[in-house]
């Protein structure tokens, strides 16, 4: 009999920005959004990018360069 995992939450979603655009990313993010930052785990400071928290939910926004944002439906929806 094989066991079923189930999903009992959604931990993270990753988002993606341009490199470089943190700086932009942290002040709407943080600043006017009011999210709190976390600290990414050691291994993977170096990649750029930062960690956020909602309660107990994770965004993870990460940089990435030659992305068409124009041409993608991917998105992360917030209720405020």
């Amino acid at each position: 009999m094989v066991k079923k995992l189930l999903i009992v939450r959604v931990q993270h979603a990753q988002i993606t920005i341009p490199t470089g655009a943190e700086s932009e990313a942290r002040k709407f993010y943080c600043e006017f959004l009011g999210l709190r930052e976390t600290p990414k785990p050691e291994a993977l400071q170096t990649r750029g990018g930062f960690w956020l928290e909602v309660g107990a939910f994770q965004i993870h926004v990460g940089t990435e360069d030659g992305f068409d944002r124009t041409k993608t439906k991917a998105h992360i929806a917030y209720e405020v």
